[in-house]
């Protein structure tokens, strides 16, 4: 489930959550938030700061390569790979 970012349209009558801001996890099927779940003031939708993916520590050794099923090939002269 996606995380959606809401924060209050009107901050003077907004609870001290929804002035802040804040996060909920809703599934993509449900439409979005027009009301804070706390207070029932009106919210509008934030655009996200960023995307988060994985990332990797180090590279990939040949070993660990091989055993996720890669082929694993060293260039030996011009336009010759020999398999490891």
């Amino acid at each position: 489930m996606p995380v959606y970012e809401y924060i209050t349209s009107d901050p003077e009558k907004g609870c001290r959550i929804c002035q802040k801001g804040f996060e909920i996890r809703r599934p993509l099927t449900r439409p979005a938030l027009d009301l804070c779940p706390l207070c029932r003031n009106p919210v509008k939708k934030l655009v996200s700061r960023g995307v988060t993916s994985p990332k990797v520590a180090k590279p990939l050794s040949v070993v660990d390569a091989k055993k996720a099923g890669f082929t694993v090939l060293e260039k030996r002269d011009e336009g010759t790979y020999e398999k490891l």
